[in-house]
């Protein structure tokens, strides 16, 4: 296995273990909002989805495929949906461009969070 495997691999693990803590955390939107530190903690965790699709794709590139080809748009949706979740924190980039924004974001960062937590499986399954 070569190192960028492995780094890919590192992170899927990461990634395997990060959105459903993040999910788990997140349904509290349901009833509160959400500090501050976990929408940069969702930041951060997007930012390591961007990553591992960035290294997905060198992979490809260098010839090494999935199990399944829809490991590859399991994963890029994944990485954007965390990046714009993390956007919906009020005063952010997301939140702020939007025409009429939610009075509640939590409540769609909740859900969207369980829908990553899908999606992560799915990357999870259809990968090597």
């Amino acid at each position: 296995m070569t190192a960028l495997a492995s780094l890919h691999a590192l992170l899927g693990l990461a990634l395997l273990i990060a959105v459903p803590a993040l999910a788990l955390v997140g349904m509290g939107g349901f009833f509160r909002p959400l500090p501050s530190r976990f929408y940069a903690l969702l930041r951060g965790v997007a930012w390591v989805a961007i990553l591992q699709v960035l290294l997905g794709f060198l992979l490809f590139l260098q010839g090494l495929r999935p199990k399944d080809g829809l490991h590859l748009l399991y994963g890029l949706l994944l990485a954007a949906g965390l990046h714009y979740l993390g956007g919906l924190e009020p005063g952010a980039w997301f939140y702020r461009g939007l025409k009429d924004p939610p009075r509640r974001p939590e409540v769609y960062v909740a859900l969207g969070l369980l829908f990553s937590l899908g999606l992560v499986l799915r990357v999870y399954f259809t990968g090597r």
